[in-house]
């Protein structure tokens, strides 16, 4: 054993009698050397691992800053990945009155007056009155509007009187809106078709607009003084019917602004 130690030694190898644990000969004691052998080897292996686990904690640290450097910033930092909203195809929406190019032909085209358009090149108000004003009336749960030309202008009145309350569209200077803006009390009730519907007091308001700056020229509520039952009930009035407002009222709340 004692021959091996030696021919290790000789090649460069560990003294066995560093390590301790094989006596140097049949009945030999372990010395003081070989104990401090052992501890000398304790002593590099600690040191060997320590140097072990520092090379690995290095290299994971390195891992760590190489991928910090190449994400810009750990992964809770990094923006979420966004989705841009697709734009509108109708583009925006422009509130208030808006302009038409084109003059006026057709009474729908002053129904749109009701609907925030105005016509530039439409005749002004101005001067001396008259000014012929056209009534475009809502109807009720639908959107569609109707012309409503008064009595006394359509069948009693003068040539003078049909050309300021039902005039061309062309040389009309003011629209007069009347829309259904609820309901009040109920009046009574009404046969129509196998159906009884109820008829309630109709609240309106009517505004009035010119035809080429929108400006408003009146704007005022009433309820519908016609108190009896409709002859004719459309489907759009749905399950209930509203009073009506009378020529009377609409011509006592126009003549002013129309007629001066």
């Amino acid at each position: 054993m004692a021959g091996l130690g030696a021919r290790l030694a000789a090649t460069g190898g560990p003294d066995l009698r560093d390590f301790g644990a094989v006596p140097a000969g049949p009945g030999e004691p372990v010395t003081e050397v070989g104990r401090a052998g052992r501890t000398r080897w304790r002593n590099r292996t600690t040191v060997i691992v320590a140097s072990a686990v520092t090379v690995a904690l290095l290299g994971c640290l390195g891992a760590a800053v190489f991928s910090l450097i190449e994400t810009g910033g750990p992964p809770e930092s990094r923006p979420a990945s966004r989705v841009s909203p697709v734009p509108s195809a109708a583009g925006p929406v422009v509130a208030g009155p808006q302009p038409v190019k084109q003059p006026v032909r057709t009474e729908n085209d002053l129904d749109r007056v009701c609907a925030d358009r105005y016509y530039p090149s439409a005749p002004k108000p101005r001067g001396d009155a008259p000014h012929p004003v056209l009534i475009s009336e809502g109807t009720a749960g639908a959107e569609s509007r109707t012309t409503r030309t008064l009595n006394r202008a359509a069948f009693a009145g003068s040539a003078a009187d049909r050309r300021t309350w039902a005039p061309e569209p062309a040389r009309t200077q003011l629209v007069a809106c009347l829309n259904l803006a609820g309901a009040g009390k109920r009046i009574r009730d009404c046969k129509s078709g196998g159906r009884t519907l109820p008829l309630l007091e109709g609240r309106y308001t009517l505004t009035v607009h010119e035809v080429a700056s929108h400006r408003k020229v009146l704007e005022k509520a009433l309820v519908g003084a016609e108190r009896a039952c409709p002859f004719v009930v459309l489907e759009s009035d749905g399950g209930t019917l509203h009073s009506a407002v009378r020529d009377q009222q609409l011509y006592d709340l126009l003549r002013k602004p129309v007629e001066g």
